[in-house]
């Protein structure tokens, strides 16, 4: 059976989430599944590991404009696989009579204001036409499938539930930390984009709160590329006179990203909302505390071994920072936890369950 891939995001030169997830589960499912044959469509050729697979085909689609609905939907058309599957919510045109898509969250729909009017008009439309369009919906959380479901009324049984792993490229390069993070001792780290919606003021607003009644010579590290509210959050930071403890370490590359959460003292990803919380894995794997939020999939995925705050209660999360800080043993359940709470999450899981879902189309 031919599998025809959406590919255009293993193009990719700083990749984060949803790209992320999609290389992983790829190259899970090249790994495990040897008797189908897989077309992967990029608008320009895929590197070379791409390319050591017997049953791999990479079709590439040149165009500048419409890549996805129109270019790529044209080559479908012509050529059609058995099934096709888009790691997003983005369908070509011209779909071949199975077709599944993986909806990574809602977010343009619960927070408008994050996004361009263009942004949320395109991501409506696409959306709209990936449930009328799609033979199934596959959701990262069951908190995205119940959004789903509750605002865009699709059946439960269109959507099937796949969770994400942690990323496998994280492996620590040598390097001396000293003298690339002169700035850094004792840490806590936030990594994703820097953007409103991650509730980076309510984050700074907290970190303020404890230091100020702690004392503790500690600073907060934002690893992430600047995003909507980025300058709110910068002069915030300058308000509060944070400036020589608030850094901003813009993107940080995947063989730093090891060794920085390493050696923090814990993961901060108390964001107002989000598909599933790739951070709160990447957290557990790196024998850290993680902090994040109680309400959505952030808790769904971290279950009980994170410490769970209210992302809206800014003492809820200073104090979040100082029992991290300040309680070696809580500390110490929180890594153990996690250790365990990470076995429930694998990219190997993932690929299974979505072949299973092609076989049973």
């Amino acid at each position: 059976m031919i599998i025809g891939i959406d590919a255009s995001k293993l193009l990719a030169v700083n990749p984060t989430g949803v790209e992320i997830s999609t290389q992983e589960l790829i190259r899970a499912l090249l790994t495990l599944d040897r008797s189908n044959i897989y077309w992967l469509y990029s608008p320009a050729p895929l590197t070379s590991e791409w390319m050591g697979w017997e049953n791999v085909k990479n079709i590439v689609v040149p165009a500048k404009k419409l890549w996805t609905l129109w270019a790529l939907g044209q080559e479908i058309k012509k050529r059609p696989p058995a099934i096709f599957w888009s790691p997003s919510n983005f369908l070509p045109y011209n779909l071949p009579e199975k077709s599944v898509t993986t909806i990574q969250d809602l977010a343009f729909h619960l927070f408008p204001k994050s996004y361009s009017l263009k942004a949320r008009a395109l991501s409506y439309f696409a959306l709209k036409r990936a449930i009328k369009s799609a033979s199934k919906l596959i959701a990262i959380s069951q908190q995205t499938k119940k959004d789903l479901k509750h605002y865009f009324k699709v059946p439960g049984e269109h959507i099937e539930v796949i969770y994400l792993g942690v990323r496998k490229d994280l492996h620590p390069s040598e390097f001396n930390f000293e003298i690339t993070y002169p700035n850094l001792d004792k840490y806590f780290i936030y990594v994703g984009r820097l953007e409103l919606r991650k509730n980076l003021p309510n984050i700074i607003k907290a970190f303020h709160q404890f230091i100020t009644a702690t004392g503790a010579p500690v600073k907060l590290a934002l690893c992430g590329s600047r995003g909507f509210g980025y300058p709110l959050i910068k002069n915030l930071v300058k308000k509060l006179k944070l400036a020589d403890k608030v850094l901003f370490l813009g993107y940080v590359e995947a063989n730093h990203l090891p060794t920085l959460y390493q050696k923090s003292l814990g993961v901060i990803f108390a964001s107002e909302y989000e598909g599933f919380g790739l951070n709160i894995l990447e957290g557990f794997a790196s024998n850290v505390p993680v902090l994040t939020s109680n309400l959505g999939a952030m808790a769904e995925i971290a279950g009980n071994a994170a410490l769970l705050v209210n992302p809206y209660n800014v003492s809820e999360i200073a104090d979040g920072f100082t029992c991290l800080y300040r309680d070696e043993n809580l500390r110490r359940v929180l890594i153990e936890k996690g250790r365990i709470r990470l076995q429930d999450f694998s990219w190997e899981k993932a690929a299974q369950k979505l072949m299973e879902i092609w076989k049973n189309l």
